[in-house]
């Protein structure tokens, strides 16, 4: 089950993106919200900051308690990304937002992402207009890599949670030649790779039926991060997941070239989970946050 969030927040109004998304995920599943303000001791002052963040999370934490949320809030003194982590191995899901201007700068969320072993939600902050969190579809990017799938286990407790259907997606890459050139043999060589991946994603999407779960299915070919994107577009999704290899894989700044490209090509939250996190289901992190 979906028991506990975790909401970082720095005091600023792009990062209350991911706020709103924590709100509409707690009121759809029950599950309680940790708000969270760091404060960076080797910027000084901790005192005074440390009250204003106070004050802040107080407004932030009445608010959704106004509207029947059950919420905790911290204030913690520490460097910032390594203590959102630490937080987030207490919770069974960290919402953050990215393209805020304090603490939740990319330095911070990179490291997070990074070093992640929780799930994590990322949420698009937007200076012009806030996006209302869509819960009622999710759809989850799977490969053929023999970890892709183990991703389903979290969308199942997700979908049940949200009472969400789920789009189950894998895109198969075009053939090309040693220039990167899209080969005239594709055609003719395709039809077998196309025909594994829907077998491979038809036994994923029964897993979730199994499970009373409302699912459909699309194989696409071409760029996996553009057709990842284009079938959330076209499924009508609120939340696009995937899985990520781990930091001995990374080929970018982030969490991987797809997981990269996804979260810098779309207005969508981004669901990410590591390899190494999907033996913990939901429920079952470590207790012991200190809150109130």
């Amino acid at each position: 089950m979906l028991n506990k969030l975790l909401a970082p927040l720095d005091g600023t109004p792009l990062a209350e993106a991911g706020l709103l998304w924590a709100e509409k995920a707690a009121q759809r599943s029950g599950a309680a919200i940790h708000l969270l303000t760091v404060v960076d001791p080797s910027l000084g002052d901790v005192a005074t900051r440390s009250k204003e963040a106070e004050a802040y999370l107080q407004s932030r934490r009445d608010h959704l308690k106004n509207k029947g949320l059950s919420v905790k809030m911290e204030v913690a003194a520490g460097e910032p990304a390594q203590t959102i982590l630490d937080h987030a191995e207490n919770v069974d899901l960290t919402v953050i937002s990215s393209g805020t201007v304090r603490w939740l700068i990319s330095a911070v969320l990179d490291r997070v992402l990074e070093k992640m072993t929780r799930p994590i939600v990322v949420v698009r902050a937007s200076a012009v207009q806030a996006v209302l969190p869509e819960l009622d579809r999710i759809l989850v990017a799977v490969d053929r890599s023999d970890y892709s799938a183990d991703i389903l286990p979290v969308i199942q407790e997700l979908a049940q949670a949200f009472r969400a259907s789920v789009t189950v997606c894998h895109a198969v890459p075009p053939m090309t030649d040693n220039y990167g050139r899209q080969t005239q043999t594709y055609a003719t060589g395709a039809s077998a790779s196309i025909h594994e991946a829907n077998v491979f994603v038809a036994r994923a999407a029964q897993r979730l039926q199994d499970e009373g779960i409302e699912v459909e299915t699309i194989v696409a070919v071409g760029d996996p991060p553009g057709q990842i994107v284009n079938a959330a577009q076209k499924s009508g999704a609120g939340l696009i997941a995937l899985t990520t290899r781990g930091r001995d894989h990374l080929d970018s700044r982030l969490v991987g070239s797809t997981a990269n490209a996804v979260l810098h090509s779309t207005r969508l939250p981004c669901l990410l989970t590591r390899r190494a996190s999907l033996t913990t289901a939901f429920g079952t992190a470590r207790s012991g946050a200190t809150s109130r």
